[in-house]
């Protein structure tokens, strides 16, 4: 599983954890989501640096934002959090338009890549390309295809919060997009009515927040 969706995931569990222990009498659901509810930036932060440790600003921010809300709700030392919010979403949209996005070129069959403000550019030359995992999150991610070859079976993961993904493919491949926007949009825009029917098929599964994703040729 990829860092995206498990950190996606995981915080989702978290919640529910939380409000199911507030139904069962077991705590106050609303009293612990409002403490400690910066515990998310922190991990996400870090998170963000392990997956790139060569561009920690962007997640040292996150990092550190989420510590100075997370001491305040604890009443260890007093932030005003109306000043905090509007720093933090200057602080991404300097990352994102400053940050010089990583062009990388692979012939593994698989793709796996992270990136968090800021963005990541991959090219795939692989003969049996099998698919592999992408995630975006307050950054952008684009993928080109269009110089390799499908294995059977192939399958793509794409998470994209706060972003966007972009995908290119050959004319010839046939793409079917599935997952769930939340707030967000799919856009398939690949030629459909030229492909044959032992056209090579590629599956994009994705979740997209807040974000888009655009499959072109």
């Amino acid at each position: 599983m990829d860092r995206s969706r498990l950190l996606f995931g995981g915080a989702v569990v978290a919640v529910g954890l939380v409000l199911l222990g507030g139904a069962l009498d077991v705590w106050d659901a609303g009293d612990v989501i409002s403490t400690w509810w910066p515990l998310v930036l922190v991990a996400a932060g870090a998170l963000a640096w392990v997956a790139n440790p060569r561009h920690p600003i962007g997640p040292i921010i996150v990092m550190l934002v989420g510590a100075a809300l997370l001491v305040d709700r604890l009443d260890i030392v007093s932030v005003d959090a109306a000043v905090v919010w509007p720093v933090v979403i200057i602080a991404a949209g300097l990352a994102v338009l400053f940050s010089r996005p990583r062009r990388t070129y692979m012939t593994d069959d698989r793709v796996k890549a992270f990136t968090a403000f800021g963005g990541t550019e991959i090219a795939s030359h692989s003969h049996q390309f099998e698919g592999g995992s992408i995630g975006a999150v307050f950054g952008a991610a684009e993928v080109d295809l269009r110089d390799a070859e499908l294995a059977p079976g192939a399958s793509l993961d794409v998470f994209t919060a706060f972003g966007g993904t972009e995908v290119r493919v050959p004319e010839g491949w046939k793409v079917r997009t599935h997952g769930l926007p939340i707030f967000a949009g799919f856009e398939n825009i690949t030629a459909k009515e030229t492909l044959t029917a032992d056209a090579p098929a590629l599956d994009i599964n994705a979740t997209v927040i807040f974000g888009g994703l655009e499959v072109k040729h």
